[in-house]
């Protein structure tokens, strides 16, 4: 494995997750943070710490040149979300050009994908990008052109998260908590591809060694809908599902709500089959009452 990796988005919490698990490796991680507490935290746990922030490439480009392999997670909460990746990825690009960067894993997700219409979509599939992750497609073809740099680039698509307090789902047992109620948006019949954090984690360790220039798709291999999802939440919880209308999810989200009425059925064989990744949770819904404990109780991350 690569002994020099450069990390970031490491307080998110995909980031946390992927840091972690790289220090169980014995890899050198440089985890790029703008917070100086979390700095000593990474510190704590074995990770060097790289005060900067993204969108001032200055703060972070000299460790980022001097680095074997990259790992981007990060993603701006805000409007800016597609501007801050550019920025990220200039940097990776001067990071090869001007120094020792020659492996990518770079974040997209599953909603660069689009709706399947209910059939189950692979990496051959046509790519039909939801407007809220429209620049997603086209930021991962600029990650693949690294090749020209002899960067090796591999796209990482997860589904969507769970597992511990964050993420939609973590909101869902949040919701649950303190209201008494699991909010699913639409009818609930969309279908959603998920994968545990941790699971998602491994992935990436195991990409930053063993992967060609390719992407993938990872996801837990269950089919479930949004509505198998909150009645589950709500067996665990005692609380009591309800629907929000899909007109109503639209005009109060936008964007983000038509990504949350979004049906999509995806398949992870490829990641299973040539990255050797075996997901250890397989099912949300199985499972629910240990994540539901795990919510509650969670153990969190060391670097998180």
């Amino acid at each position: 494995m690569n002994s020099k990796v450069f990390v970031t988005g490491t307080s998110g919490y995909l980031g946390s997750a992927v840091t972690a698990r790289l220090l169980r490796t014995g890899v050198e991680v440089f985890a790029l943070t703008r917070d100086a507490e979390h700095a000593q935290r990474l510190c704590e746990a074995g990770a060097k710490p790289v005060l900067g922030d993204l969108i001032r490439p200055q703060t972070y480009l000299g460790t980022l040149r001097n680095c074997d392999a990259a790992i981007h997670t990060a993603e701006a909460n805000d409007d800016t979300r597609a501007s801050v990746d550019q920025l990220a990825l200039s940097a990776f690009r001067e990071a090869a050009e001007d120094g020792r960067l020659r492996k990518l894993v770079y974040t997209s997700g599953i909603w660069v994908l689009g709706g399947t219409g209910g059939e189950v979509a692979d990496e051959s599939w046509t790519l039909h990008p939801l407007q809220l992750k429209a620049w997603r497609a086209a930021h991962e073809e600029v990650v693949m052109d690294l090749a020209d740099h002899e960067v090796v680039s591999v796209v990482l698509r997860p589904g969507v998260l769970y597992g511990g307090r964050r993420g939609i789902i973590g909101g869902m047992f949040r919701e649950a908590q303190e209201h008494g109620t699991v909010t699913y948006w639409g009818d609930g019949t969309q279908h959603w591809s998920l994968a545990h954090v941790d699971d998602v984690a491994d992935a990436y360790a195991l990409a930053l060694e063993h992967a060609g220039a390719e992407r993938y798709y990872l996801t837990d291999g269950s089919d479930v809908t949004l509505r198998d999802i909150a009645e589950a939440i709500a067996r665990a919880t005692g609380a009591t599902p309800r629907s929000m209308p899909a007109h109503e999810v639209v005009e109060t989200l936008g964007l983000y709500g038509q990504a949350l009425l979004t049906s999509a059925r995806v398949s992870s064989a490829k990641a299973r089959r040539e990255l050797g990744w075996v997901p250890r949770h397989g099912s949300f819904v199985a499972e629910v009452d240990a994540l539901w404990r795990d919510w509650l109780g969670p153990r969190e991350a060391s670097v998180s």
